[in-house]
């Protein structure tokens, strides 16, 4: 089969079907997001809590592999359409540490490797044929028809994040520096796990 002919076959996710799952995982990240509570100043290791802010990137950052996005975190999904009821033959999701810009309150670093996205879907058009071809290659999947989404989490962008708070310790100056009792305050973290994910959530 040449490659104009796979071109030709590789199709968008329809309007149908991406709106209504794009309302099936907005509704799973709001029932989770009710587990977590607002950051307050007692909350303890472990707590489920939430914040709201602006994206900031902390370290290098990604590029989304559908769309060619620059992000700190995607999920990118193809699913086959030889069943009934299409389903995620093959996912990629990838997080960079960063941070939310609280303003006048203290940042906050996300640092986890499994989220749960509530957020638009990017929308693919034919200049990123050649990344769902690469993106098929790169699962091993050879079917004639194909389906897409991808979800980007971009710099700037406003959201609602909820994970597992970390209290990580700053490092001490020295002690001529300091008065009694004068420790900086831990700086804020949240984490997730497979089993904890993130939960994200656009304004």
């Amino acid at each position: 089969m040449s490659a104009a002919s796979v071109f030709a076959v590789i199709a968008s996710v329809p309007l149908g079907f991406s709106a209504n799952r794009s309302m099936r995982e907005r509704f799973h990240a709001r029932w989770k997001l009710r587990q977590h509570r607002e950051v307050v100043d007692d909350a303890g290791e472990g707590a489920l809590v939430k914040v709201s802010g602006i994206v900031q990137p902390l370290d290098d950052i990604l590029v989304a592999p559908l769309s060619g996005r620059p992000c700190v975190a995607y999920r990118s999904r193809v699913w086959g359409a030889t069943r009934i009821l299409p389903e995620a033959a093959a996912e990629t999701m990838q997080l960079r540490p960063f941070a939310i810009d609280r303003g006048p309150a203290e940042p906050v670093i996300v640092d986890g490797d499994r989220a749960v996205f509530s957020l638009p879907y990017v929308a693919l058009t034919a200049d990123d044929r050649e990344r769902e071809l690469s993106f098929l290659a790169r699962h091993g999947m050879q079917r004639q028809r194909a389906r897409f989404s991808e979800v980007a989490l971009e710099v700037g962008a406003r959201i609602t994040i909820a994970g597992t708070l970390v209290l990580s310790p700053v490092d001490e100056p020295p002690v001529d520096e300091l008065g009694f009792r004068d420790l900086p305050p831990p700086v804020l973290q949240l984490g997730g796990s497979r089993d904890r994910p993130l939960v994200i959530l656009a304004h």
